[in-house]
Formats: structure tokens, C-alpha cells, sequence
């Protein structure tokens, strides 16, 4: 069968310089190629497509028989306007007679998006096995459809929701992904990989636990395994692994560290690691076999936002951490949500004290992202009609009678210009970067705080 896997457009379309390769659809069109399908990958959001580019797509270069239609699915980048593109790739759709599944958190959490969104079927949950099934039978076939679970459909107008199965895809499974699917020269100069699903932590503003589950991973073999797959075709020299927590198993990591030692593999590599999970020895293992960024999501200065937010980590710790990660030589990314909720002028005070007594080498501050199956949307949206969002603001979301958002972006202000005193250069829009990249050239590695969605490190050595 003729399967297109599309990453839709973005409303405003992404900015190119920043967009890293879609390894978690890439991935999904490798395993489909396993079984028999013939499968090709658009990024209208990269190539700037809209309907109208869809369409010339699909009759001059390939005509599907299915359209997978992937909104935030592993990897988060999709405004909730999107929707709006996702509406009408799927009623343009059906004029050829082609099929649209949808896939994501979004469908999964709110299924009755059906409604809105006239796609055929919606896939509930973790993909892989529910959709072979899927493209085993009919869609036409309500019947058929009927007996997969997993999904959400109509059936004479009726919507029809059937619950996913609890048994979790073996990740090791999962091909090494085809990258020939895509355009790689359309993303930026980082390939990317993804080893694990879940995490071990349950925090109130982020839905990986319970959309993914707890914490599992591939083996170690494997991951070195797809390391070498790209150092051999790909001639890469830096690799991202984008899983939500990639030291969650210290085990494992470990193992993935000693074989790369092993085998004398020369690599740079970076990961998304969590505070809870340090352990010096670890890391120093880490670093001996490529790693060399680091990003901790530490969010708040604050041990009551923190705790309030089921962030469960000691601040001084965190700090301990981070002063020895840079020691052992990491490069060192952190993030913040300002406005997590219940934060005060006076937890703004202790993230800013937080900030300015760590130096991390880049930080990343930004607005709390609502997200359905979030702990925090769940909430919110029970007391008043709540915004979804899924690449971050650029304001506070959310009114604080207690602490105004005038008053937040004014300490804002105050913690840039401290920051500005230490040297560090300050990213408030994505067209900036230009203006990073100019003066990385030309003073060479630098600080750097961002309020915009930022590349995955711009140095990854000291």
C-alpha cells in the first residue's frame, strides 16, 4: 500500500533554522517499510507547504491510499493552530478518496476531536501495533474496524471509541530508522535519536508518563548499534538522544557508555538527562565515551513550586549537580517555566538566585506549555475553558492575582540584565540565532539565555 506520512504545516511555519530531524515519524515510516508498504515522508511544516502544496504532491510525485497525519506525537512542535491546517488536509483529502489516520496525544486525550477534524481513524496511545492492524483490513470496513483496539472512529455519525490495549511495543523491535525518508539537509546539523519511551517521574506540567508510560528503553547494543549505523553512512559527528529522560536507567546507561568505550567509537554526544537520576560515576563515564551536553530541566528555583508541581528534587542538590557536571566537562543547558503555578515574586527571586549562582552555559526560559493529559490542564480546565498550546508562548499563559504578569516579566527583565553583566547573550526571537551565529563565529564559544524554542545545543564543548 501507498502510505504518506506527513508532519503538517505550522501556523506561523516553524522556522527551518531551528527544526531538528522528525525521528519519531521517520522511525514510524521505517517500521511501515517492514512491511511491505511503500511509504514517503512530507514535512509541509519544513518545506512550507500548505493544502494547496499538498495537493500537487500527491498528483504529480505520489498518490497514497492512506495519509498518517502526526500531531505531537514524541517529539512536541506543533502549535494548537495547526489544527486548523490538519482540518483541511483531511477534507482536501477525501476528495481523492484517500484515508487519513491521525496519531498523537491530541486524538489520544481528546478523541472527540473527531468531530472537528474529519480524519477516518484517530490511534489512541503508542502507535506501532495499532496501526498494523489497521492497515490490515478495510478501513471502509466498520466492522473490521470495530475489533482494533486502540482506535476512535465514526460510524454513522456515532463516534466510537475503542481503549488501547495495556501491552507496551518491545522497543528493540523498532528498525533502525531510514533516514532516506527524509530531506536531511532540511534540519539542522545535529542527527538525533530516540532510545527510550516514558519516564520515572510524574511532573504535573508534562504528559510523556502518561502517555508513553513508565520509563523503557532499548537495549544498549541497539543504541550503539544505530550510533554506528550513522557514523558509517552519515559521516555524523554529533547525535542527540531526544528521549524525555535518557539516564533514567543507570544501568544502561552505563553499558551504552562502556561499549562505546569498548569499540573506540569517536562521537560527540547529548542528551535530555533529569537531576533525580545523577550519579557521578555515571556521569564521568558518560563524558569518557563522547557525552559532552547536557540538558536538565530544572524549571523553577523554588522548593514549594517545585514540590507543588510534582517536581520531585532538592533545589540545593540540583545545584550540587550542575557545578559538578560542568566540572567533570559538560556542557550544560537548563530550562525554566516562570510561570509554573502557585509561583510568587518571591519564587521568581529563588529561580533568579538559582540561575545566577550556576551559570549554566545555556538556559532556556519560556512560558508553561498547556498540554492535554498534563496533571495541570487536567486541573485547569475543570475550573474555566483553557487554551491547549503546544510550543511555548512567549508571555505568561495564565493570570496570577498574586503575582501579575507586569510583575513577572519585570523580573524577568531584571534577571536578563544580570545575566547580560556575565556575559551572556540574550535570544528573545528565533531570527536572533543569525545574529548568535555571527558572534559564535567570531568571539567563539559563548552564553547564551533563550526565551524562543532553541536549537539542541550550539556548542557542545567548552
Amino acid at each position: 500500500m501507498n502510505i504518506l506520512l506527513i508532519n503538517p504545516p505550522n501556523i506561523p511555519f516553524s522556522e527551518q533554522k531551528l527544526l531538528i530531524e522528525p525521528i519519531d515519524v521517520i522511525t514510524l515510516g521505517t517500521y511501515l517499510q517492514e512491511y511491505n508498504h511503500h511509504v514517503k515522508f512530507l514535512d509541509m511544516d519544513c518545506k512550507k507547504l500548505n493544502c494547496d502544496g499538498l495537493t500537487k504532491y500527491i498528483e504529480n510525485e505520489f498518490m497514497p491510499g492512506i495519509v498518517v497525519v502526526s500531531y505531537d506525537y514524541h517529539i512536541p512542535l506543533h502549535t494548537q493552530k495547526a489544527l486548523e491546517n490538519i482540518s483541511e488536509i483531511c477534507n482536501k483529502l477525501k476528495e481523492y478518496n484517500i484515508k487519513t489516520i491521525m496519531i498523537g496525544k491530541t486524538v489520544t486525550y481528546n478523541p472527540k476531536i473527531i468531530d472537528i477534524i474529519n480524519f477516518d481513524v484517530g490511534i489512541i496511545g503508542e502507535t506501532e501495533n495499532t496501526i498494523k492492524n489497521i492497515l490490515n483490513i478495510d478501513i471502509s470496513n466498520i466492522e473490521e474496524l470495530s475489533k482494533i483496539s486502540g482506535i476512535v472512529f465514526k460510524n454513522d455519525n456515532e463516534l466510537v471509541i475503542n481503549e488501547p490495549s495495556k501491552e507496551k511495543y518491545d522497543l528493540d523491535r523498532l528498525p533502525v530508522p531510514n533516514r532516506e525518508l527524509a530531506d536531511l539537509k532540511d534540519y539542522i546539523d545535529i542527527r538525533s535519536i530516540l532510545t527510550s519511551r516514558g519516564c520515572i517521574n510524574k511532573c504535573d506540567f508534562c504528559p510523556t508518563y502518561n502517555y508513553w508510560g513508565s520509563w523503557r528503553g532499548k537495549s544498549a547494543e541497539n543504541v550503539v548499534k544505530e550510533i554506528e549505523y550513522l557514523i558509517h553512512n552519515y559521516n555524523t559527528e554529533k547525535i542527540i538522544l531526544l528521549d524525555d529522560n535518557a539516564t533514567a536507567n543507570r544501568k544502561r546507561m552505563q553499558e551504552i557508555s562502556n561499549i562505546i568505550i569498548e569499540k573506540k567509537i569517536k562521537i560527540k554526544l547529548g542528551c535530555l538527562a533529569s537531576i533525580n537520576t545523577y550519579d557521578k560515576n555515571t556521569f564521568e563515564l558518560m563524558y569518557k565515551a563522547g557525552f559532552r551536553w547536557l540538558h536538565f530541566g530544572i524549571e523553577s528555583g523554588s522548593q514549594r513550586v517545585l514540590k507543588n508541581n510534582n517536581k520531585n528534587f532538592d533545589v540545593d542538590y540540583a545545584k550540587q549537580v550542575i557545578k559538578e557536571v560542568k566540572q567533570i566537562g559538560f556542557r550544560v543547558r537548563t530550562s525554566f517555566i516562570f510561570d509554573l503555578p502557585t509561583t510568587t515574586k518571591e519564587d521568581m527571586e529563588k529561580t533568579i538566585e538559582f540561575i545566577l549562582e550556576t551559570e549554566p552555559d545555556e538556559i532556556r526560559g519560556h512560558f508553561l506549555a498547556l498540554r492535554l493529559g498534563t496533571t495541570i490542564y487536567d486541573k485547569l480546565s475543570k475550573e474555566k475553558e483553557i487554551p491547549t498550546q503546544y510550543i511555548h508562548s512567549d508571555k505568561p499563559l495564565l493570570e496570577n492575582e498574586k503575582y501579575t504578569n507586569s510583575e513577572m516579566l519585570q523580573d524577568i527583565d531584571i534577571l536578563v540584565n544580570r545575566l547580560k553583566d556575565k556575559d551572556y547573550k540574550i535570544v528573545r526571537d528565533v531570527k536572533e540565532w543569525e545574529d548568535v551565529e555571527k558572534l559564535r563565529n567570531k568571539e567563539g564559544i559563548i552564553k547564551f539565555l533563550s526565551f524562543c524554542p532553541s536549537r539542541y545545543g550550539i556548542d557542545w564543548e567548552k
